[in-house]
């Protein structure tokens, strides 16, 4: 399994007031799960990430960590989120169903700052299950 290189946290933090800092957490992620499919050979044009990319009217991108990253499986229509919760400090996976006919699930990962590294790996399990 590809293991995540999970940089000092203290970095990361005041990622919801300063804008750089949160890019840079927003990318990591999507670094992480960029290699992830390419190490273990899956087509990246499969996956849209990020899959929900929010700005305002103004154009100002929309920082909240929800989600902090995510992803859609083109083929399947399933999607993975990954959310940020100072307020919920267990990391939680929640799966639902979504779409037309509620014909696509969404896994929904509930996360602390310090359970990045298990997301971020979950989120290349959840790419690897849907090329399966």
């Amino acid at each position: 399994m590809l293991r995540a290189i999970v940089p000092d946290l203290p970095m990361f933090d005041g990622y919801l007031t300063n804008p750089i800092t949160y890019d840079r957490l927003e990318q990591h992620f999507l670094d992480h799960f960029t290699a992830g499919i390419q190490a273990t050979k899956l087509r990246a044009e499969d996956f849209r990430n990020p899959h929900y990319n929010v700005f305002f009217e103004d154009g100002t991108k929309d920082r909240e960590a929800n989600p902090i990253f995510s992803a859609m499986h083109l083929p399947s229509g399933n999607i993975v989120r990954v959310v940020i919760c100072g307020s919920h400090p267990e990391y939680t996976e929640l799966r639902k169903r979504v779409g037309d006919n509620d014909a696509q699930v969404e896994l929904c990962l509930f996360i602390a700052l310090a359970d990045m590294q298990r997301a971020m790996e979950t989120t290349v399990i959840w790419a690897k299950q849907q090329a399966s």
